[in-house]
């Protein structure tokens, strides 16, 4: 709550302020702080869908069930393991992006696309990508959610780097904007 500065006096003396007109200039002060802020411009929204120069064609996409693949592998201290198991494979037509990086998948959950989880990912060269695969290590029924995006392979390793960065928002391999506009899409998995 706003506290007055100016000392409050004896009635009749010239530097009384009395509280109604402390109360007029408070709300005065906090109209005008009210006023200025709907005046600043609003957060710019993000928006999904195709862009100008990268774009993902979801119509025409196919499902593939029963398809093997090694899905992982891991080398911890000269050991190394490896993962293989039957998983379902998603096709999309066409993807174009501007410069190398990957079409990357995550799960709809409770309505809303889960950024932490990657449920699968395809490298990309720069320019126009057809047939891309996605084989997918997490469960793709038909009619399942899904956010397909475009992600950048900032350090040209083609590597998917999926690791946080210090906002922990934002991973490595950034996702692709046109503007405010994310290359991305939710769809629904395909019979």
């Amino acid at each position: 709550m706003f506290q007055p500065r100016v000392p409050f006096k004896q009635e009749g003396t010239p530097d009384m302020i009395s509280k109604t007109v402390m109360a007029a200039l408070s709300a005065t002060l906090i109209a005008s702080a009210c006023a200025t802020a709907q005046d600043a411009p609003a957060a710019p929204q993000i928006t999904m869908g195709n862009g100008e120069a990268n774009m993902i064609q979801i119509e025409g996409m196919t499902r593939a069930e029963g398809v093997t693949h090694f899905s992982e592998v891991r080398v911890d201290d000269g050991e190394v393991s490896a993962f293989r198991g039957d998983s379902v494979a998603l096709t999309f037509p066409q993807v174009v992006i501007e410069e190398p990086g990957f079409l990357v998948l995550h799960p709809v959950m409770d309505g809303r696309p889960n950024g932490d989880v990657v449920s699968g990912f395809a490298y990309l060269d720069a320019g126009t990508n057809e047939d891309v695969t996605i084989r997918l290590d997490t469960p793709a029924d038909a009619g399942r959610l899904f956010l397909v995006m475009l992600h950048s392979d900032v350090d040209n390793d083609r590597v998917l780097d999926f690791v946080f960065v210090e906002d922990g928002i934002n991973v490595e391999d950034t996702a692709v904007f046109e503007g405010t506009h994310m290359i991305a899409h939710i769809f629904a998995v395909p019979e």
